[in-house]
């Protein structure tokens, strides 16, 4: 009997697994009817294109023709004034009048009778309409295209360096760096590098600075101020010792950052400066028994969101680049696109485009840990070698390296959580600015989530998602339709309460010993950064001034402002997003689905773009959906990550406030995301559209929409997949 029981249940399953596969597919075919609709209402629209197209060339055409008759007709009309001109100089009477002036009876005999010549009269018909002639430039011929784009055609698309814009643009620093640091700083303050030994006093007379910041300059291609202050570096000029003491007597701060070299080649230099900063607490410690005083803190290597960020290079990524001594007397074959990272000659704008220009890099026991992490910061994969490759090992080396690219999710996640480890530079420079007696203000970036709620079950899920974020939002907008508000208020309070939000501007990195930082290679554990930077007299903060450590930017539990309003009449989701989004006050604004899923670091990676890419509207074209019904996991639009793209799901949106509420949000129950970005294309508001995880879509069964341009993963879990 159980063995009877047991072949049912398989048949089952199996009749199952056959029905929902033939749903799929009735699904997919009903789809892709839609599009193959879609299509010829496209084709129409070119088709009455094309006939309007054609009758304003038949228009052109007549106009040029008549313009042509115009043409012939003045031609003629002077051709025949001319002739006439002529005729009257040609004839007798003028002749004779010319003669008798003469007073020589003789020559106007000979006038008399000398005959008449005279040229025939012009013709109309030997003036035809002639077209002038244009030269055609010559058309190239089209090639059809068979295949159809995975995703829309991008408004913008390679990395280019950006001017702007500054974080604390108040502030004027006069920097002598190499081009590396130069870059790093270049978007924290205005920032003044072209002066020399012998120009110094004019630029401090011109700019004014507040700070003057030095680098331990090493000579080599990246050295900055085109190599003027090496001898004063290295001490064997006064130079530099003459410019710190002119910034004394005028009041200007002094910082010396030793980045890299021996500390003894630097101490005699550096301690006429008024701070000290070190990469690591290990170095500053060397620092503070050189210096034999505690103004010694910490500023370890870290990346510039602005160059250092995830927008693929103009010819996309390829080929394998090498960092460091990763191949050693091995000869690798030309099709495995194994080439250098870093060329002798190449600039560091070259540098920085290189970085992404790869599809993968591989760094050797030697590779420098700075550019490690621009490298990750940039998004792209590295694989860590613990020896070079030679000649025995290549052919291994050659397999994995194969292989990790073949296995594009994993590599992709990885690459990602490297890129989320690395340390933006501008909150690390807050509290060593402010010991430097220098306010540093910046944009907070307030974030204001909003959500309409239909329903116990959507509260509970939302709730769920906010309080695994790392960082909450300041402000919370609810509006629902069928919950008393009251009732919602409670809930919200008494399950959030605990929450701790941060006082410092959204999508600053954690500043304590966090998962996030605290085991990440190339870089020092910021907890470090908080007690040497407390030991050196740097602890306060530019919010917390007095306040000792970096703790004091720990602020109170829950939400400072928390809103909800009943719908009062049956809304459309997209109508009560609209009513929330009036309600908020944030500098940005997240909308959020209480549908979906939301990963613990869904809001604190979203607004880090903000600091990379200068956009109004941020979120995600590509991340992965479930269906429930089926069981299947998709991931849309697999392509589209890290571009310029107006096609983001809306429960992804992270925008800017002004520009949020200046489109609105359509009337709509499902599709107002879709109205909102063909808005965003029509205004060229630009749209960025970032990475696939931290996102879950969760929909019972499947939307046509959905399927649009996705990839089947399986009929697998999507956790793993999506929330990492």
């Amino acid at each position: 009997m159980s063995e009877e029981l047991e072949s049912t249940r398989r048949a089952l399953e199996a009749a199952v697994a056959a029905a929902s596969g033939a749903a799929e597919l009735t699904r997919l075919l009903a789809d892709y009817q839609e599009r193959l609709a879609r299509a010829a209402v496209s084709e129409a629209e070119a088709l009455t294109r094309l006939r309007e197209t054609e009758a304003r060339l038949k228009t052109a055409e007549r106009q040029v023709a008549q313009l042509a008759k115009n043409l012939a007709e003045q031609r003629y009309q002077t051709e025949v004034a001319q002739w006439r001109l002529e005729s009257v100089q040609a004839s007798r009477w003028s002749k004779l009048g010319d003669a008798i002036h003469t007073k020589n009876p003789g020559e106007v005999a000979r006038t008399l009778r000398a005959p008449v010549g005279k040229r025939p009269a012009p013709r109309r018909s030997d003036f035809a309409p002639t077209p002038p002639a244009v030269e055609t430039a010559p058309v190239a011929a089209v090639t059809p295209q068979t295949a159809g784009p995975e995703v829309s055609t991008a408004m913008a698309e390679g990395f280019v360096v950006p001017k702007g814009p500054l974080t604390r643009p108040y502030l004027t620093v006069a920097a002598i760096v190499d081009r590396q640091s130069e870059a790093l700083f270049r978007y924290e303050w205005r920032q003044v590098t072209n002066f020399g030994p012998d120009n110094w006093q004019a630029m401090l007379d011109q700019h004014r600075p507040h700070l003057l910041f030095v680098e331990s300059v090493q000579a080599g291609p990246r050295q900055g101020n085109g190599g003027r202050w090496l001898e004063e570096l290295a001490g064997r000029s006064r130079g530099l010792r003459d410019l710190v003491e002119e910034c004394s007597r005028r009041g200007i701060r002094t910082i010396f950052w030793h980045s890299a070299g021996p500390v003894s080649t630097a101490v005699p230099m550096a301690s006429y400066f008024d701070h000290v900063l070190a990469t690591s607490e290990a170095r500053a410690r060397e620092w503070r028994a050189a210096l034999r005083h505690d103004r010694v803190g910490i500023l370890p290597h870290a990346v510039q969101p602005r160059v250092h960020n995830q927008i693929s290079a103009a010819e996309g990524r390829h080929g394998v680049g090498l960092l460091g001594t990763a191949t050693q007397a091995a000869e690798v074959p030309p099709e495995a696109g194994w080439r250098p990272l870093v060329t002798p000659k190449a600039t560091y704008d070259d540098l920085l485009t290189a970085y992404r220009s790869v599809s993968m890099v591989l760094a050797g026991p030697d590779a420098d840990a700075r550019t490690v992490e621009e490298v990750s910061a940039c998004g792209t994969p590295i694989m860590q070698l613990t020896a070079p490759v030679d000649q025995a090992s290549l052919p291994a080396a050659l397999d994995s390296v194969r292989d990790y690219l073949a296995a594009e999710a994993e590599c992709a996640s990885e690459a990602h959580l490297a890129w989320r480890s690395t340390v933006p530079v501008t909150p690390l420079l807050d509290p060593i600015l402010h010991t430097a007696g220098l306010a540093s203000v910046r944009n907070s970036a307030a974030v204001t989530a909003i959500a309409a709620v239909f329903g116990a079950a959507e509260l509970d899920n939302l709730l769920a998602q906010l309080e695994r974020q790392a960082h909450a939002p300041g402000q919370l907008v609810i509006v629902t339709d069928g919950l008393d508000t009251a009732v919602v208020e409670k809930a919200v309070r008494d399950r959030l309460s605990g929450i701790q939000r941060s006082g410092r501007p959204f999508g600053d990195p954690p500043v304590t010993g966090s998962p996030e930082t605290a085991h990440s290679p190339g870089k020092t554990d910021l907890s470090e950064t908080a007690h040497s930077l407390g030991k050196a007299g740097l602890s306060e903060t530019a919010n917390s001034p007095g306040k000792g450590g970096l703790s004091g930017v720990a602020g109170s539990p829950g939400f400072e402002d928390l809103i909800v309003r009943a719908a009062g009449s049956p809304l459309t989701r997209g109508a009560a997003l609209d009513r929330a989004l009036r309600l908020a006050d944030g500098d940005l604004v997240a909308v959020l689905d209480p549908r979906d899923l939301y990963g613990e670091h869904y809001l604190a990676d979203l607004s880090r773009y903000f600091a990379a890419v200068d956009a109004e509207i941020v979120g995600k074209a590509s991340f992965y959906a479930h269906i429930a019904d089926t069981g299947a996991t998709l991931l849309r639009q697999p392509g589209a990550e890290h571009r310029f793209l107006p096609e983001l799901g809306g429960a992804t949106l992270l925008a800017r406030r002004p520009a949020l509420v200046e489109l609105g949000i359509a009337d709509m129950s499902e599709e107002w995301d879709e109205v909102l970005m063909r808005q965003c294309r029509t205004d060229g508001v630009r749209v960025y559209s970032a990475d696939r995880y931290s996102y879950l879509c969760r929909r019972p069964s499947t939307e046509g929409r959905l399927l649009t341009s996705a990839h089947f993963e399986g009929y697998v879990q999507p956790h793993p997949l999506a929330l990492i």
